[in-house]
Order: structure tokens, then sequence, then C-alpha cells
């Protein structure tokens, strides 16, 4: 994997579990920025997903994979390595 794709990989996949943890949790006690959180959360993991994508020397435009959530990221994991080094 690409290295400068590794660290906007992990931001977006991390911040945006994260966020969409926390979406889930105030879910019930706060109306309106759950729903927001959990959008913002989606965008950050379907950005991560293009990074990583692109990271393995795929097309970025897998990374709507995301849209899946987890698993369009396990099958990401799955796709090989084409910038892997030798």
């Amino acid at each position: 994997m690409l290295e400068e794709k590794k660290k906007k990989t992990n931001i977006g996949i991390g911040v945006g579990i994260l966020l969409q943890i926390i979406s889930r949790v105030l879910a019930q006690d706060i109306g309106i920025i759950a729903p927001i959180l959990g959008v913002v959360g989606a965008v950050f993991f379907i950005w991560g997903c293009f990074n990583y994508a692109a990271g393995k020397g795929h097309s970025k435009w897998l990374g709507f994979l995301g849209l899946l959530s987890i698993i369009g990221l396990i099958i990401l994991v799955i796709l090989p390595d084409r910038c892997k080094k030798s």
C-alpha cells in the first residue's frame, strides 16, 4: 500500500467508525445531532475507503464499497495489493 494513502485511510476509516458509533449512542437522547453525526461519519468512512482502494493500486471509485459499511471494507481488504514492494 502506498504510504501517502495509508495515513488518510486510517484517519478516514477510524474517524468514520467513531462518529457512527457516537451517532448511535446519541440517537436516543439528542434528536437532530445524531443523524448529522451519522452522515458525517459515513462520509469520512467512504473517503477512507477511497484512499484505501487507491493506496492498493485500484480505482479510487472502488471506495464506494464503503456504502456497504464493514462488508465493503472487508471486500477492499481482500483485494490484492498492486503496489506491493517486491
